[in-house]
């Protein structure tokens, strides 16, 4: 055992050393180009603002936000709907009704509604040819069937 511990002594290791990589050249941005946009996207303008058709309707919609706005709701809800642009939707008619009970004008067949007086409007957008119907209280747009829709007596 003795003679294990008398042997060569060992030569010290030297301490690994660091060995730096370098680092590849980056490249330096280029300023890019911005595309051109395709003139079919809609604008704010095609959102915002209805399209109304030449009559007393700019008046209404001027002077009363109420309407304005609840045409821009119905407007939205039919372009999604539909999957088209509010750009493709014509606003036909608007107009103020007081609606005789809680169907705002449109009952459901079999459906019995609270009588009550509510104030809203009437109305009618078109895409295309085609023509949609919405009766609404003060705060949104209903779709409605024109075969089940009652006007309001003397309106």
């Amino acid at each position: 055992m003795m003679l294990a511990a008398c042997g060569a002594a060992q030569p010290p290791t030297s301490a690994p050393t660091l060995t730096l990589i370098p680092a590849p050249d980056t490249p330096t941005p280029t300023h890019v180009p911005p595309t051109a946009t395709r003139a079919s996207l809609p604008g704010p303008s095609d959102i915002a603002a209805p399209t109304p058709a030449p009559s007393a309707l700019p008046d209404l919609l001027t002077s009363d936000p109420v309407a304005a706005e609840l045409v821009r709701l119905a407007q939205r809800r039919l372009s999604n709907t539909l999957n088209v642009p509010v750009s493709a939707l014509r606003l036909v008619e608007v107009k103020p009704y007081r609606w005789a009970d809680t169907s705002l004008g449109c009952p459901v067949p079999g459906q019995s509604y609270a009588r009550a007086e509510i104030d809203g409007y009437r109305i009618v957008l078109a895409a295309g040819e085609q023509e949609y119907l919405f009766h609404t209280d003060f705060d949104r747009p209903f779709p409605c069937d024109p075969a089940d829709e009652q006007l309001p007596a003397g309106e």
